[in-house]
């Protein structure tokens, strides 16, 4: 119990990478990818939500977010 201990430099510093290689492997997303990730994930949206507000097809929103994820996966190995 008590104040939080201070995150260590080197895991500050890990977090930081990690941060910039995520912010750089979803700014090389195709850009109708890019949206539907940063709505769902940044944004805080439902699949259903998106379509609502795009007017997309629910199917072809969950399709372009599963391809995104498989390639931010790969792309972040």
């Amino acid at each position: 119990w008590g104040p939080a201990a201070e995150p260590d430099q080197e895991d500050t510093l890990a977090l930081q990478q990690d941060t910039a290689r995520l912010r750089a492997a979803i700014a090389e997303l195709p850009e109708k990818q890019r949206d539907l990730v940063k709505h769902a994930y940044f944004g805080e949206l439902s699949h259903s939500e998106i379509a609502t507000e795009t007017g997309l097809p629910l199917g072809t929103i969950k399709s372009r977010i599963r391809l995104a994820l498989e390639r931010l996966r790969h792309d972040l190995k």
